[in-house]
């Protein structure tokens, strides 16, 4: 379904018309919902539905990066799930960047102040905590260049127009029934029908809990691959015991 089909569904699941509910009336409570159901999708699984990889430059000796604001028309991160940094431009033998994974980290964690860390953390095992809107890494960068950090992201998903397709709307078609289910309870509260928006909020989450069930159950075998040996990196690497 596109989104002009989840709209004219969701008027005849409740037995309204256009007249009562026009499309910009339902459109919003589309995006609404669709922002609950995938916020619950990124929290509830982790099988990285429309994750995208983003760069950004370092500053010399700057140990915060801002991350891009969400906005309702712009795609930026819902959800970081790693952080990566090049120190010394340091490349593989296609020249592209040699970035080294750093680890997220508590600050309650830490047996030192967030100071040493910054000056003193090994760069061969980079660590990293979010705080508000910014990403923390240590060591912090000795030089200002750019796409030295790397980061790997769920993205937002961009607030639905009526003209959206089903392939721009990033949650699979089969799922998107759930969308329709979670429009009910906002329309019966509209008109004054508290019980059926009751009633029909409560399937909703029935409805939310199968389909992230379903979403979680992708691999439905294992896959064997050989991967490239990193001829640089040893066969054990013993951590600095700095956290």
């Amino acid at each position: 379904m596109d989104v002009s089909d989840i709209l004219d569904l969701a008027r005849d699941q409740s037995h309204t018309n256009s007249t009562q509910f026009p499309d910009a009336q339902v459109l919003k409570y589309l995006n609404i919902v669709k922002n609950n159901f995938w916020s619950y999708i990124v929290s509830s699984i982790s099988e990285d539905y429309d994750w995208d990889i983003f760069t950004t430059d370092t500053v010399a000796d700057q140990d915060e990066y801002v991350l891009p604001l969400m906005a309702s028309d712009s795609a930026w991160s819902k959800k970081v799930t790693s952080v990566s940094v090049n120190y010394d431009n340091e490349t593989y033998d296609d020249w592209g960047l040699k970035y080294i994974k750093a680890k997220p980290i508590k600050l309650s964690s830490l047996k030192r102040n967030w100071s040493y860390y910054k000056n003193n953390q090994d760069k061969e095992f980079p660590i990293y905590y979010i705080a508000d809107n910014s990403i923390f890494v240590a060591p912090m960068p000795t030089a200002t260049t750019a796409a030295w950090i790397e980061l790997k992201w769920i993205k937002k998903i961009v607030d639905y127009e009526t003209t959206t397709t089903e392939s721009a709307m990033v949650i699979p078609i089969d799922h998107h029934e759930v969308l329709v289910q979670w429009i009910l309870p906002y329309i019966y509260k509209a008109m004054g029908k508290w019980q059926e928006s009751i009633s029909e909020k409560q399937e909703y989450i029935r409805q939310r809990k199968q389909s992230t069930e379903e979403l979680s159950d992708r691999n439905i075998s294992p896959l064997y691959m050989d991967y490239p040996i990193d001829r640089e990196s040893p066969s054990i690497v013993i951590e600095p015991n700095l956290l």
